[in-house]
């Protein structure tokens, strides 16, 4: 993976290295959204400019010639959002479009990194909460991604058997579960970025609610074994339901993307003394001590990977503000090959009007 160097710009960066890696003379990137040309091996790409605002457009071809150049779109899911005119060795069309897709790739990743740090410089602005939305909003890529190309198989192959089309039908209606429930995470983490966290507690079965994040998360869960145990019975009890659920998945999204893909993450819960115990363990590298003393700080991101991961550094300082809201407290126990956060509540039994 290319790592971002500072002061030079990502898309330099990328072509310098596409350069190096196909022995190439010439390349040029158009990227769409702010119409910048890049160029490396060549200062004016005033020749070829049309032919790849072109490539660039929706519906535009891809990938055509423009001797000496090879043009080729790259696309977000359907949608191109940049082109590339490579000049050198020869390339066959499938080898083109596969670096189109690994640029494509690149780019979003730099510019959900951009993204992470306009957060860290907006914090304490008014222009926080847009940011984290746009942010988040990168998130919604990999559902619509797989709803799109249902949808465009099965409008391009109007006499799929039914059984193929069933299948796309349920992949597109999973994954747009999967998109709203992204989308109220993203407007209830820009709402909780509050000082106070008002919850109107219901009686709700913790087993049921946490089977219903787990659910909830199966695209970026995937493969991963994620195992839910109850030690004795947990009777329903009163607490926010939709809040805690969020919480939850700051929790078990955390432990998803910072841990290798082969360890399992764990839930388990138990009621002891009249205290509820909900832990997330993952089987990790751990947390150093020097982080763990900041881990719930609003925008505290690890150093080690705010350049690798995108996100917000929101996360947990809100889970644990709802959890704080709930009378209870959000704790981490850290060591190398195991962490576990643990959310204590008090278990009170009540009804709730």
């Amino acid at each position: 993976m290319l790592q971002i160097e500072t002061g030079v710009p990502f898309s330099e960066q990328l072509l310098q290295r596409l350069v190096q890696v196909f022995n190439l003379q010439e390349a040029v990137l158009y990227e769409r959204d702010d119409g910048n040309f890049t160029c490396v091996g060549m200062a004016n790409p005033e020749g070829i400019q049309n032919s790849l605002r072109s490539a660039a457009a929706p519906g535009g071809t891809s990938p055509q010639d423009k001797p000496p150049f090879m043009i080729v779109a790259v696309s977000r899911g359907s949608e191109p959002v940049a082109s590339m005119a490579l000049r050198g060795a020869a390339m066959p069309a499938g080898l083109l479009e596969g670096i189109a897709n690994l640029v494509a790739i690149g780019l979003e990743r730099a510019r959900a990194q951009d993204l992470a740090r306009q957060i860290e410089a907006a914090r304490q602005s008014e222009q926080l909460r847009t940011t984290l939305i746009d942010a988040m909003a990168h998130e919604f890529k990999t559902p619509l991604t797989l709803i799109r190309a249902a949808t465009t198989s099965l409008l391009a192959n109007p006499e799929v058997a039914t059984a193929n089309r069933t299948e796309q039908l349920a992949i597109a209606d999973e994954e747009a579960k999967h998109l709203q429930q992204l989308i109220d995470d993203a407007i209830e983490m820009a709402r909780l970025d509050t000082a106070h966290i008002e919850i109107h507690p219901e009686l709700a079965s913790l087993e049921q609610t946490l089977r219903e994040v787990v659910a909830s998360m199966q695209t970026e869960i995937d493969e991963r074994r994620v195992q839910i145990a109850l030690s004795g019975a947990v009777p329903p009890m009163p607490f926010d339901k939709r809040l805690l659920k969020l919480a939850i998945r700051q929790l078990l999204d955390n432990a998803l993307k910072y841990t290798p893909a082969d360890t399992p993450v764990e839930i388990g819960a138990y009621i002891k003394d009249g205290v509820l115990t909900v832990d997330v363990t993952d089987y990790g590298k751990g947390i150093p001590d020097e982080e763990q003393r900041r881990i719930f700080d609003r925008f505290y991101r690890s150093p080690a990977v705010s350049e690798q991961i995108p996100g917000s550094g929101l996360g947990l300082s809100i889970a644990a503000g709802i959890v704080r809201a709930h009378n209870g407290e959000l704790t981490l126990s850290s060591h190398p090959g195991q962490t576990t956060f643990r959310i204590t509540l008090p278990a009170l039994r009540q009804e709730v009007a």
